[in-house]
């Protein structure tokens, strides 16, 4: 992995234009060879005049000089460290040369098309079980609708189906109403309670309670009335009658109340019971328009409410909630079918964009071929030039010392005569940085970028043609619910 990791950041600097600083860095690694750093630390003249003045060497000696021996030394050390340098340099590039190999990014594009079928195949696997569960649940309940349907003699029609909005919607009309039917008669309850408002607001309360709940009941139970069987049928009519019923009555007591309560002396009566007895004596209580709007309100809310538990559900009994079990199984199906198709589709994209990516690495990994070989030309002239110019530093400074030292000899004592033979460093083997082998596996290298360049896209089109394969055998699936 730190490998990989190496030769992306290499392939990063390269491609943004860091490649001169890296050799840049090699450069600086070189031993530094200033001949007259060299000159100086030797003292190479002092010591050559000193020489020369004593007749230092003789004139039939053979042997070099101790300075002489220290230029040899001294700029061999540099020179061997140059070598080393330059080793170090062409193993490093080396290495990235033969990190790069396409041939495992050739035999994974080719295999990426098998790839998507088998994971398609695993996809559709894995989920076979709990789809086969939700297509027989699904059947089931289709089957329990169909025989509803035959039971009931209902068209092949769905019913109409009433959501959670819905009665939240029709829940706080019916809390609405009965806050205002509460707060109205309220004010005329509160003059015949020894409560005052709060009693007359309680005692509403629960009259507009009861009656928007008995009403919205029987509206519940009215939708009997189209029931097929006789029975029902009759249940419902008389759910409706008793609704009607319930909810005139309400009005009338409502408009008893507001007309005996402002007459009640004894906050201990009883007003049921004095409603009663007007009731009996046949004492109207729509004396103004205030007993009779009264009564027109409670009636209206009650029939609002007997509406409103009608149509809580389709008005054929029991049928909402069998139509609404079959849809929630073959809704699940749906689910399923559809989390599959985007899994296969999610799984497609993500074969194809490994195909185009194994493509763009196989291009950048030959970028970056070329760009090491090109370094390890530029490394060969670098060692060289360092290795010339410890050459030409040894030969300047012996010469330096010789000159020197003959300057300084007397007349009666001659140079010798070697003197006139060059110093030479010893060989080392100097560092291959041939390109031969380089070149031939860059066209090897190439000729993969190639094939791979033409795989691409019968390759994307046998992923397609799988992922086809693989999506038609969804659809059939839909229609078995």
């Amino acid at each position: 992995m730190s490998f990989l990791k190496r030769v992306w950041q290499s392939i990063r600097s390269f491609l943004s234009g860091t490649g001169k600083r890296v050799e840049d860095e090699h450069e600086a690694s070189f031993p530094i060879i200033d001949s007259n750093k060299i000159k100086a630390d030797l003292k190479v003249i002092e010591t050559a005049r000193a020489h020369g003045e004593k007749g230092v060497p003789d004139f039939r000696d053979t042997r070099l000089t101790e300075t002489e021996h220290q230029i040899q030394g001294t700029v061999g050390k540099l020179r061997a460290a140059t070598l080393k340098t330059g080793e170090r340099w062409l193993t490093q590039i080396q290495a990235r040369l033969d990190g790069i190999d396409l041939t495992k990014e050739f035999n994974h594009t080719i295999q990426l098309g098998d790839e998507f079928a088998r994971k398609a195949d695993a996809i559709l696997s894995g989920a076979d079980g709990e789809l086969q569960e939700s297509i027989r649940i699904a059947k089931a309940r289709k089957v329990i609708l169909e025989q509803f349907r035959t039971d009931n003699r209902l068209p092949d029609t769905p019913p109409k189906m009433h959501g959670f909005g819905d009665h939240i919607v029709k829940s706080c009309v019916l809390v609405m109403f009965c806050a205002v039917e509460s707060v109205i008669n309220a004010n005329f309850f509160a003059q015949g309670l020894a409560g005052g408002f709060l009693g007359g607001l309680m005692m509403a309360l629960m009259a507009a309670g009861l009656n928007l709940v008995v009403a919205f009941f029987c509206g519940r139970a009215l939708i009997n009335k189209n029931h097929v069987s006789r029975t029902r049928k009759t249940a419902g009519w008389f759910a409706g009658l008793f609704g009607l019923a319930w909810t005139a009555c309400a009005g009338i007591v409502v408009a008893y109340l507001r007309f005996v309560l402002p007459q009640v002396d004894d906050d201990g009566a009883n007003q049921l019971a004095l409603v009663w007895q007007n009731l009996v004596a046949h004492i109207s209580p729509f004396t103004d328009i205030e007993g009779v709007a009264l009564c027109a309100i409670t009636v209206i809310f009650g029939l609002v409410a007997m509406h409103h538990g009608y149509t809580w559900q389709d008005r054929y009994p029991g049928y909402e909630k069998v139509y609404g079990a079959y849809t929630e199984a073959s809704g699940n199906v749906i689910e399923l079918i559809e989390a599959l198709k985007e899994k296969l589709e999610e799984e497609k994209q993500t074969t194809i964009s490994k195909l185009e990516l194994k493509a763009q690495k196989a291009e950048e990994s030959i970028r970056y071929f070329k760009s090491n070989m090109g370094e390890k030309s530029v490394a060969k002239k670098k060692v060289t030039e360092h290795l010339v110019l410890a050459d030409n530093t040894i030969r300047a400074l012996i010469q330096a010392y010789r000159y020197e030292n003959q300057l300084a000899r007397p007349a009666d004592k001659p140079r010798p005569d070697y003197f006139n033979d060059p110093v030479e460093l010893s060989d080392q083997d100097f560092p291959d940085f041939g390109l031969e082998s380089d070149e031939k596996r860059l066209r090897n290298q190439e000729q993969m970028l190639r094939q791979i360049r033409d795989i691409v896209q019968p390759t994307r089109s046998q992923i397609q043609s799988s992922f086809t394969a693989k999506f038609d055998q969804l659809k059939p699936l839909e229609s078995l619910v």
